[in-house]
């Protein structure tokens, strides 16, 4: 990994683990996170270190999370 997850990242990444390794449409609930503002940078960061794959719609706003091998891994998961 390039960088230690923050404490929001690994909460990203278990919340998707707890789903099945997948969220869709998992961003509307837009002023219930203190950290929504940040979400789309933590979600990149996740993806560049390849913990979680994204799928995003035509606009290019984050549509679906879903943890990778690597991701399990970073979560003690096998």
């Amino acid at each position: 990994m390039n960088h230690e997850l923050t404490d929001h990242q690994v909460e990203i990444i278990s919340y998707a683990l707890q789903h099945g390794g997948v969220l869709a449409a998992p961003f509307g609930h837009f002023g219930d996170d203190s950290l929504v503002d940040e979400l789309p940078a933590q979600v990149e960061a996740l993806e560049a270190d390849g913990l979680v794959t994204v799928t995003r719609d035509e606009r290019g706003d984050l549509q679906r999370i879903e943890l990778t091998p690597q991701g399990q891994a970073a979560l003690g998961v096998r």
